[in-house]
């Protein structure tokens, strides 16, 4: 049987024009699903709403924001052999030098989308 990574929609990062419409998106989402607002704590361009929406303070990458997939290390390599490749520019690494995060060349729906170690 082929190896499948098990993949994990960690958040939807969803690109606002700027802080205020960011806070704004957020306290709806708090007001309408009782979802708490918090600040993202590793990164100062983003406000989180419950674990799975951040609402990016600038634009960041894709057209409309990003999806955040958790999975094992094998996983790109998989999607590599899917035709699939990865901006090296993007990486972010661990302390002990694995690796973090890692974007992809292509949007999908103009959707960046980002591994992210489990």
């Amino acid at each position: 049987m082929a190896y499948t990574p098990d993949f994990e929609l960690v958040h939807i990062g969803v690109n606002c024009a700027d802080e205020a419409q960011a806070a704004e998106c957020a306290h709806k989402f708090e007001l309408l699903f009782q979802l708490a607002v918090n600040p993202a704590k590793e990164s100062a361009d983003a406000r989180f709403t419950g674990t799975q929406i951040e609402w990016m303070k600038k634009p960041g990458r894709g057209e409309h924001g990003h999806l955040a997939l958790a999975t094992a290390d094998a996983a790109r390599r998989y999607l590599e052999e899917k035709g699939f490749s990865f901006d090296e520019e993007s990486i972010k690494h661990f302390s002990d030098g694995r690796v973090l995060v890692i974007y992809a060349k292509e949007q999908i729906g103009g959707f960046a989308i980002h591994l992210m170690q489990k």
